[in-house]
């Protein structure tokens, strides 16, 4: 197998990672290293974790609508709850559409409905515009830190 744009027999260069076990597709330092042309993007994920008594919802990868699957019912198990305090953080997202919209729509429904609060984390200008455009970053009171998020009651 060559490189494309390569000259035939030459070597295709290897990416290495630093992933662990049970860590998601992609997930290493070099992943990128790894989509050559013509295979897919490994598929998004989200990690939950819990910073000062809120729930942080950290989406990763391509959220449009092939990857809602992967993202929304971690999304959903965060705003279940009662007077859920929820934090959505867009910065590992590497692309966001009008599918990503309609989640954090559910997702600050479902919070509004139960009592609760959600924030989001978003530094990525185009993501942010997209937010705009949607009429959504008001909304949902975009901050650009994690600190900034957890730390404010």
């Amino acid at each position: 197998m060559s490189q494309q744009g390569a000259p035939r027999g030459a070597p295709v260069p290897q990416g290495t990672s630093d992933a662990t076990p049970g860590d998601p597709p992609g997930s290493g330092a070099a992943a990128g290293d790894l989509c050559l042309p013509g295979h897919p993007a490994p598929p998004p994920y989200a990690r939950t974790s819990r910073v000062g008594g809120r729930t942080v919802v950290a989406l990763h990868g391509e959220i449009d609508i092939a990857g809602l699957g992967y993202v929304g019912p971690a999304m959903d198990a965060a705003t279940g709850a009662g007077a859920p305090e929820v934090v959505v953080d867009l910065r590992p997202t590497t692309f966001f559409d009008c599918s990503g919209l309609g989640l954090l729509c559910r997702a600050l429904r479902r919070v509004a409905d139960r009592g609760g609060r959600l924030r989001l984390v978003c530094d990525d200008p185009l993501i942010l515009r997209t937010l705009r455009v949607g009429g959504l970053l008001d909304a949902l009171d975009a901050v650009a830190t994690l600190e900034e998020a957890v730390g404010e009651e």
